[in-house]
């Protein structure tokens, strides 16, 4: 079975509906695994268990969109299935150790490069699989 073409189809779904709900059954039934087995082996290739990726990569994105748009906190944080701005905000000084406004404001002038991030584990399964 080739696990790292399914692996790199989850990811490219993942990619897409990053501001959609995406549950860990929904991408083992795609992969036509189970979910305990797509889990272990997601994790296995990706260096990360599932609900951190797509955690990870929903904030990415967010603090992209923070800099490179004057869209509201609170719209971004719903768009990336955060229940509240709070949640969203909590989660975001966990990561960047500020708040999204301030984040926001340190980026504004140009500077929005610096944030985006090269995606590791993304290039490395898109490498794999061709």
């Amino acid at each position: 079975m080739d696990y790292c073409s399914q692996m790199k189809d989850s990811v490219q779904y993942i990619e897409e509906n990053l501001d959609s709900k995406i549950s860990l059954e929904a991408l083992a039934e795609k992969a036509h695994l189970s979910k305990y087995y797509y889990h272990r082996l997601f994790s296995r290739i990706m260096g990360e268990s599932v609900t951190k990726y797509i955690n990870r990569r929903r904030m990415e994105k967010a603090s992209e969109e923070l800099v490179q748009t004057a869209q509201p906190i609170i719209e971004l944080a719903l768009k990336y299935q955060y229940g509240s701005q709070e949640a969203f905000s909590r989660a975001f000084m966990r990561i960047y150790g500020m708040t999204p406004g301030k984040y926001r404001k340190s980026y504004m002038g140009g500077r929005g490069g610096d944030v985006t991030k090269s995606n590791y584990y993304f290039n490395k399964i898109m490498d794999m699989a061709a």
